[in-house]
């Protein structure tokens, strides 16, 4: 199934459950599809998929490049003192327990990493919080990417948890897309309502999740890494990018 065909079954599934407006499904014939630009749509909206280059595409926000699979969206840092998540949507609901906000809704995002070759079908996300059964998907890594007085610094995402029981940040490795889940009785796509993107605590309303296994303590331990010192409000740039199956 080609990566177009997935989105518009995502997107189909949206608009019928009556999460996105009907205009939300502008999708291409071909991912490299002309649209017109527009600004980053209101949240619960579908944007459409602007061709930028022969490679490089836009979703509101989200930039994807379908040579490299790799899809980059900018963000900020939170004010989170304790961490269940790495990232959230712009005013996203969990934002006080995430390390960053990025510039884009769920949907416009899981659009993206969709472009970029993960497959919806080949997810298995938590069946509740906490659950200590491993998420499974395809398999991605991500890093971030932010300005400091002596230039531009890089770190894998694994680098901003760290945990003060362990003493250690996050064991360096893939994370896997495990594409939320639906709430057909509540017409929710869980991440477009908590806002939730990225996640390590095994929880079903986010997007990407953590394969690793649950720590014995999961109350009150990791924080944003402080080695790393990194500000609230510090711009960043946050790129995943897909790895072969």
């Amino acid at each position: 199934m080609s990566n177009v065909t997935t989105i518009r079954r995502f997107l189909r599934l949206l608009w019928a459950m009556g999460i996105v407006a009907l205009t939300g499904l502008a999708v291409p014939d071909h991912i490299g599809g002309q649209a017109s630009a527009q600004e980053a749509p209101a949240p619960r909206t579908a944007a459409p998929i602007e061709r930028l280059g022969p490679s490089l595409h836009r979703v509101g926000n989200v930039q994807v490049n379908t040579a490299t699979k790799e899809a980059s969206v900018r963000g900020v840092v939170t004010e989170a003192s304790v961490l269940e998540f790495v990232a959230v949507t712009k005013g996203g609901f969990k934002a006080y327990e995430s390390a960053l906000e990025l510039d884009t809704n769920a949907i416009n995002f899981n659009v993206a990493l969709i472009l970029i070759g993960v497959d919806p079908a080949r997810s298995v996300p938590p069946t509740r919080q906490f659950d200590p059964a491993i998420p499974q998907g395809d398999a991605v890594e991500m890093w971030v990417e932010w300005d400091e007085s002596n230039g531009r610094r890089k770190v894998r995402v694994e680098q901003l948890i760290y945990n003060k029981q362990s003493n250690t940040t996050l064991p360096e490795g893939p994370w896997v897309y495990t594409g939320s889940v639906f709430v057909e009785g509540a017409k929710a796509f869980l991440a477009d309502i908590e806002g939730s993107l990225i996640g390590f605590a095994h929880t079903p309303a986010t997007i990407i999740d953590s394969p690793r296994p649950l720590p014995a303590t999961t109350d009150g331990n990791d924080v944003l890494n402080p080695a790393l010192n990194l500000k609230p409000g510090t711009a960043i740039q946050l790129t995943i990018r897909a790895l072969p199956r």
